[in-house]
């Protein structure tokens, strides 16, 4: 499993994607936003242009295994598996040139499958829906483009897939365009395991 970061203003038990697109939008995809870098979900849990929130939240969770097929890259070619997958279950051939970037092959599909000519929220989720079902469960893109091998961020397309392990009340600052954790501001939120699945019930915060 994978550990990641996700940052909100809100207190919930388990990732629910109706609220999708409420943060940050849908730039990279229909799905959980999550990252590998504790700092950036730190300063994600503060709404863009919004007064500072009276509550932030930083949530530790694990996702599943990258394979060579199981997820797409934004801004790298498509494994042939998963075009071969999408052909086969979508009935029609993917253009050469959208199989070359990540990020044009799931808008190219998402309108494919809504018969639409501009990427909105319903393209995006027809897309997620569709790369799930044929097994492909997250989009990934560098956390810094800076740096294409470093930390990464994803777009997991069916929350079930995100699984809440802690959850830490904390208090941030702005400095330098960025909120920051303030130092020792860490207070885990008291969770218990409501079944086997983990889901976190939360008694307090």
């Amino acid at each position: 499993m994978i550990t990641c970061y996700h940052g909100s203003p809100e207190l919930f038990k388990k990732f629910d994607l109706s609220k999708a697109g409420d943060g940050t939008g849908i730039k990279f995809g229909f799905g959980v936003y999550l990252t590998e870098s504790e700092a950036s979900a730190v300063h994600y849990s503060q709404p863009r242009y919004q007064p500072l929130a009276p509550n932030h939240y930083l949530y530790s969770v694990e996702i599943p295994e990258l394979t060579d097929d199981n997820h797409i890259v934004s801004a790298k070619p498509v494994n042939p598996s998963i075009i071969k997958r999408t052909e086969a279950t979508l009935g029609k051939p993917v253009p050469q040139e959208k199989a070359m970037i990540g990020k044009e092959f799931r808008k190219w599909l998402g309108l494919t499958l809504v018969g639409g000519k501009k990427v909105n929220l319903e393209s995006e989720k027809a897309a997620a829906a569709f790369l799930d079902s044929i097994g492909v469960f997250c989009n990934v893109w560098p956390q810094a483009q800076s740096k294409p091998d470093g930390l990464k961020n994803y777009a997991v397309f069916d929350e079930n897939k995100v699984v809440v392990k802690k959850i830490e009340h904390i208090e941030v600052f702005f400095k330098e365009k960025k909120y920051l954790l303030v130092e020792n501001s860490r207070g885990v939120v008291k969770t218990r395991c409501k079944d086997k699945r983990s889901k976190i019930e939360t008694n307090c915060c």
